[in-house]
């Protein structure tokens, strides 16, 4: 698969990002990694976009010093990060997105394509409540770009958390308390793992196109 590989850096973290070309994928390309076997029946976009996000993770793994080891996939197919190292992966379209810290904690980071405003507004009650949907309304985002930022920002800190906390959480468990030009703040509404009911987290965002970057990341934990 051709693909491109180019370093960024993202709210003081440095990202990895592999733009790849779908239809050069052959699944002949995914013998690469050990757990190709696992992948063996999800449709070719999937194995695609499966092999650019664990391509920029090596990336981002050797960067942080890491030894040389794609991420594996976990009971939740969440990805297996090596000892004393926590990532994250995303990916949309042609372009997938790692981030790793050398360090135990908790990152997160996420990439959404812009909603339309109409699948804006039938998505927003799975998304955000009442009390959210009056603060996304007073801010100079249009409305289906501020959900947009509400839904990957809320995905971002699943998987930070997720690690510790060990099971699924839905996105009401996490609201939106405040939201500037670069930063997003979500708190807890429901005690998560180690994580206490009212904790807030400061998310970074940046919008790129018609996409917008989300990125979390907690060096200590609980």
């Amino acid at each position: 698969m051709q693909t491109t590989l180019t370093p960024l850096t993202f709210a003081g973290q440095p990202l990895w990002r592999v733009d790849f070309s779908p239809d050069t994928f052959t699944p002949d390309d995914l013998l690469w990694l050990p757990h190709h076997a696992m992948l063996a029946n999800a449709v070719l976009r999937r194995q695609a976009e499966h092999l650019a996000g664990r391509i920029a993770a090596v990336a981002a793994l050797r960067a942080a010093g890491a030894p040389f080891s794609p991420p594996g996939i976990g009971a939740h197919r969440e990805p297996r990060w090596p000892a004393g190292f926590t990532g994250s992966i995303t990916h949309t379209g042609h372009r997938a997105w790692a981030v790793v810290i050398a360090a135990p904690g908790c990152v997160g980071i996420d990439v959404e394509n812009l909603m339309d405003a109409q699948t804006a507004r039938d998505l927003a009650p799975g998304i955000i409540n009442v009390q959210e949907r009056a603060l996304l309304a007073c801010t100079p985002l249009p409305f289906a770009s501020a959900l947009t930022l509400a839904f990957s920002a809320k995905e971002s800190l699943f998987k930070a958390l997720f690690p510790q906390v060990g099971d699924w959480f839905g996105f009401e468990c996490a609201n939106v308390v405040a939201l500037d030009d670069h930063q997003l703040t979500l708190r807890l509404a429901c005690p998560l793992g180690p994580f206490t009911r009212g904790r807030c987290f400061t998310l970074y965002w940046r919008q790129e196109g018609q996409q917008i970057l989300t990125l979390v990341s907690l060096p200590g934990s609980g």
